[in-house]
């Protein structure tokens, strides 16, 4: 097998790759093609600093096929080929074939490469124009005939040990055909390639292919590693699939200083998910099968009580929670969460129902708790989807109801201050006011801010025996916006004797905040309001703490934004504070919660309760386009040209 010599040695004298990237033609039947699929080389696994010179090298075989093939049609070759042993592959009775196997995984890495360069230099219809064979009245559409096959492998093809690479492959090869949207600033415009997943004769596919990776998200968690990955004595004998394998894997392109993201961990179920949330994000003139497919398939584990006519799927709920709630902390896992619980309401009704919804909620609050503690706004994508996931959830009182009757322990908060246990629902109210602080003192992200409040008011009238730290971060963060809110108003006081052209422009910004704390705190007052009037007799401790802040509240009776909400907030401070009078420390709790008993409701004012409905913003796409193609930039392995991408900033993400 002889010694080890570089990667960038072995590959600049690989003659296969130099023959295909040629300007000769390569017959059809010829033995090259046999080589091509079959070439075996000694591999140093123990190779490195080689990123760049491997990058360009491979850039360079990708820009001499380009330019060559029109004349050799050696790629339209390459294509033809690699349908036919697929094909044999998929209909095969001998699928454990290791050899057609390997053959079907040479062939997708080396045309998953070229078509991602490909992808990055030409327009989506340049694309179709440059792989199209013969005269216009007989062309054959070749990127039509590969999603065909792309879909065929990954729907029909079963998945083993053996099969496992061919997988990858499949997944990575769709992502690359898929990224042509990278490379265009305009995350609105519909995409031609995207349609070749939705023609007749693939649109019908969309059900079974949603399903299929949905259950490979479920099924095939376990980390992929190439064969050049695993561990061998000295030296190995690989195939090209190693060979192309390590010439992207090796290439980082990326030497920006930037934030650094966790190690990526690529398996069959990852890559399956991050297809099928490309798939239903992608913004679509027409009808997206996908996004809709998402929204309605069923529980396997009921009886349908779906229209006849309605084309969809069933799949173990049960299988799908207890998955996303041990993946949930992952961005990927995060965005179908959202999607489901905003689109499919079986599902959505489904973790409702749970008894264990602690186990999802939890981690869904670490992110936000992470999130707001982080100095860098890497998670802001991660903490919007984890928010809204909470507001959805929010707006069922079964959910408000059950939280607050769930204990768990909230040490993780403040390792330094532990809090022991808790309430999940209080929990709950914790991290969202550490959000809220944080925000309103930092990021001032108004989007964050109103969900925030929302997610709160809807649980406000179930709030029930809130912990004395609780109600004390509740009235805190009233404190902390009113301290603010009165000194941003002094300021604008005090520029408006200025008077000056700079001044007036300060003050546009400031009265925006102005206003914006104005509504937080009203909506916090609305919070209080609404706790009281329904749950007084079980919040003795929140009674405690606006006795404490008694100044603070009458601070707000005489301003017109807040004075209105004031009555049942002084009625229950001015009576409660007479019955305490003069009763010692260790018994005002009960003297409270005795007196909360026989305290009449009737005397407090009643308001409209509070209830919020998250509501998807018209421009969404904006936000979801880019946000996903990151996480496939991040997650997939592709190797993607950072340089090129339009639709995020990817020279900022390191990997």
């Amino acid at each position: 097998m002889g010694g080890n010599i570089s990667c960038t040695q072995k590959l600049a004298e690989n003659k296969y790759l130099g023959e295909l990237c040629g300007k000769a033609p390569i017959g059809q039947n010829d033995e090259f093609w046999k080589g091509l699929f079959n070439f075996y080389l000694t591999l140093d696994l123990d190779e490195a600093a080689t990123g760049k010179a491997v990058e360009t090298l491979i850039e360079g075989y990708n820009e001499q096929l380009m330019e060559n093939t029109r004349e050799s049609e050696n790629l339209d070759l390459l294509l033809h080929v690699f349908f036919e042993k697929s094909t044999v592959l998929i209909n095969s009775n001998a699928q454990e074939e290791k050899l057609l196997n390997f053959h079907v995984q040479n062939g997708l890495i080396i045309v998953k490469n070229v078509i991602k360069f490909l992808c990055s230099r030409f327009t989506e219809e340049g694309l179709h124009e440059f792989l199209q064979k013969g005269e216009e009245e007989k062309r054959i559409d070749r990127l039509h005939q590969l999603v065909l096959q792309l879909t065929d492998i990954i729907i029909k093809l079963p998945v083993n040990d053996t099969t496992m690479p061919v997988h990858i492959e499949a997944l990575k090869c769709c992502l690359a055909l898929l990224s042509s949207q990278l490379y265009r600033e305009d995350v609105v415009q519909d995409s031609s390639i995207f349609g070749l997943f939705l023609v007749e004769e693939c649109k019908d596919r969309a059900t079974i292919l949603t399903k299929v990776l949905l259950d490979n998200y479920l099924s095939h968690n376990a980390e992929y590693r190439a064969p050049h990955q695993e561990k061998v004595p000295e030296s190995i004998v690989l195939g090209l699939a190693g060979s192309l394998w390590n010439m992207v894997t090796v290439a980082t392109g990326l030497n920006d200083a930037a934030e650094e993201t966790k190690p990526l961990v690529v398996s069959l179920g990852s890559l399956s998910l991050l297809l099928a949330l490309v798939l239903t994000c992608h913004n679509s003139r027409g009808r997206n099968a996908f996004k809709e497919t998402m929204a309605i398939f069923q529980n396997s584990q009921e009886i349908s009580v779906l229209a006849a006519e309605l084309q969809t799927f069933k799949l173990a709920y049960n299988a799908l929670y207890e998955r996303l709630c041990d993946s949930i902390e992952q961005e990927p896992p995060m965005l179908l969460l959202y999607i489901l619980l905003h689109h499919n309401v079986g599902f959505r009704n489904y973790v409702l129902s749970r008894i264990n919804l602690e186990k999802l909620v939890l981690p869904i609050l670490r992110i936000l708790h992470d999130g707001s503690r982080a100095q860098a706004a890497s998670n802001t994508h991660h903490m919007y989807l984890a928010l809204i996931a909470v507001l959805i959830l929010s707006e069922d009182d079964f959910f408000c109801k059950i939280i607050h009757e769930t204990m768990v322990r909230g040490d993780w908060i403040d390792p330094n201050r532990p809090i022991g246990e808790i309430s999940l629902g209080g929990l709950t109210i914790i991290v969202f006011i550490q959000t809220l602080k944080k925000n309103v003192l930092r990021t001032k992200d108004r989007y964050l801010h109103t969900n925030c409040l929302a997610a709160l008011a809807n649980m406000a009238s179930c709030f029930k025996n809130l912990s004395p730290i609780v109600c004390q971060k509740v009235v805190g963060l009233i404190e902390t916006l009113n301290k603010r809110y009165v000194k941003l108003v002094d300021t604008v006081k005090q520029n408006s004797i200025n008077d000056s052209p700079e001044s007036e422009k300060s003050d546009e910004n400031l009265q925006d905040d102005v206003t914006v704390l104005e509504e937080g705190i009203r909506t916090l007052l609305e919070i209080l309001n609404s706790a009281i009037s329904v749950r007084l007799r079980h919040n003795a401790n929140l009674i405690y703490t606006l006795l404490y802040h008694k100044e603070l509240f009458d601070s707000f009776r005489q301003h017109p934004m807040f004075q209105d909400l004031l009555k049942n907030i002084s009625l229950v401070i001015d009576h409660f504070s007479t019955k305490i009078d003069g009763v010692k420390g260790g018994s005002l709790i009960t003297v409270i919660e005795e007196e909360a008993l026989i305290w009449r409701m009737d005397k407090l004012q009643k308001f409209p309760e509070l209830k919020f409905r998250y509501v998807e913003d018209e421009n969404t796409i904006e936000f979801f386009v880019p946000y996903v193609w990151r996480l496939v930039y991040e997650h997939a392995d592709l190797r993607l040209e950072s340089q090129k991408i339009k639709v995020f900033n990817a020279m900022a993400i390191r990997k």
